[in-house]
C-alpha cells in the first residue's frame, strides 16, 4: 500500500451534511489525500478535501447513458447518477495513476484511521457488503474497469450465457426477483462473473466494523427510533450484537435515507474552527437553495406567460 491513502467522495450538488462528513474524515485521517469529485457548488470545501471538477470526467459516462434502461421504483436520474459515479471514479483513478483508494458515499461518518484497514484488505480487488459497495477499498483499477464493463455487457446482453440464470439483472427482467436494478444489483452480478474479486467486510468483529446502514438492525440492537443503538467510548461508536450482547466498535456509520436526520448527533469533530467554518458553509448552502428555487419560479412564470 502507498504511504498516503487516497479517500474519494463523489457528490453532485451541495448538501447540508457534506461539511460534517468531509470534516470528520479529514480529522480522523489527517495524512490521507481526500478528494471530492463534484461541481462548482462545492468548491468551498477545497480546504478540507481536494475539489475535483466532475465535468472533466462526465464524458466517460456517455457509454452508460447510451445503453441505460430504467428498471427501478426510484428516480431515473438518481439511479443513473449512482451508476455513473463508478465510471467517473475509473476515469479519475486512471488519469491520476491512483491504483489504491477508498471510495466512500458522502453520507458516511468516519471515526478511525482507514490506513490499517487498507493494509488489511490489500489482497482483494475491491470490497463490498454482499449487496452494495458504499465503502469500497479498491486495490485494482482493472477490477473497477471490469465492473463498469460488466454493467455495459448486461445492458447489451453480452453477459456470459451460463451465468444468466443466477444473475439478479436477468431475474428482475424475467419477473423472478422484485428488485430495483441499480449499482447494487450490478455488484452482485460482477461477483458472479468474477468470483473471489470482492471481499465482504460486514462480518461482525472486535477490531472494527463498517456500517451497512444505521437503519440496518437485523443483527444489531436498535433504539426506539429504529436506528442502531450506539454507545460511545473515546469518541468511537459501539453497537450491540443481538446474538451475544457484545458491544462492537465501528469504523464508519452510514446515514442513508431517513437516518440523515440523526447524522449531526453522531458527529464527533465539532471544534470551534469547524463551527465558524460551518456557519459559512450553511449560509452558502441556504443561498444556493434560495437561488435555485428563484430560478425555478422565474422559469415557471415564463412558461405561464407563454401559455
Amino acid at each position: 500500500m502507498p504511504s498516503a491513502l487516497s479517500i474519494i467522495f463523489i457528490h453532485k450538488g451541495n448538501s447540508w451534511y457534506l461539511p460534517y462528513t468531509l470534516w470528520q474524515c479529514r480529522q480522523t485521517n489527517p495524512q490521507a489525500e481526500i478528494y471530492l469529485i463534484s461541481d462548482s457548488k462545492t468548491k468551498q470545501f477545497n480546504g478540507i478535501a481536494k475539489h475535483i471538477e466532475i465535468s472533466k470526467y462526465e464524458r466517460q459516462t456517455e457509454k452508460i447513458r447510451s445503453v441505460y434502461k430504467h428498471h427501478s421504483s426510484l428516480g431515473l436520474e438518481f439511479e443513473l447518477t449512482c451508476l455513473e459515479r463508478w465510471f467517473i471514479l475509473l476515469a479519475f483513478l486512471t488519469e491520476k495513476h491512483i491504483e489504491n483508494c477508498v471510495y466512500l458515499d458522502s453520507d458516511i461518518l468516519v471515526y478511525s484511521d482507514l490506513m490499517p484497514f487498507a493494509d488489511k484488505f490489500s489482497t482483494c480487488d475491491m470490497t463490498w457488503y454482499s449487496y452494495s459497495a458504499h465503502t469500497n477499498f479498491i486495490n485494482s483499477i482493472s477490477a473497477l474497469e471490469n465492473y463498469c464493463n460488466n454493467i455495459i455487457d448486461l445492458y447489451t446482453d453480452r453477459f456470459p450465457e451460463q451465468l444468466k440464470g443466477k444473475s439478479y439483472y436477468y431475474q428482475v427482467l424475467s419477473g423472478k426477483l422484485n428488485l430495483n436494478i441499480s449499482d447494487m444489483t450490478f455488484f452482485h452480478d460482477y461477483n458472479l462473473r468474477y468470483p473471489g474479486s470482492l471481499l465482504v467486510i460486514t462480518e461482525p468483529n472486535t477490531s472494527g466494523n463498517f456500517d451497512i446502514s444505521m437503519e440496518d438492525t437485523l443483527i444489531f440492537a436498535s433504539n426506539s427510533d429504529g436506528f442502531k443503538q450506539i454507545q460511545w467510548k473515546n469518541n468511537i461508536p459501539f453497537a450491540c450484537l443481538k446474538e451475544t450482547g457484545d458491544w462492537l466498535p465501528f469504523i464508519t456509520l452510514h446515514f442513508q435515507g431517513k437516518a440523515k436526520k440523526i447524522l449531526k448527533e453522531h458527529f464527533m469533530s465539532g471544534n470551534l474552527k469547524f463551527r465558524f467554518l460551518n456557519l459559512y458553509f450553511m449560509t452558502l448552502f441556504l443561498f444556493q437553495r434560495f437561488f435555485q428555487k428563484f430560478k425555478i419560479l422565474v422559469l415557471q412564470t415564463r412558461v405561464l406567460r407563454m401559455g
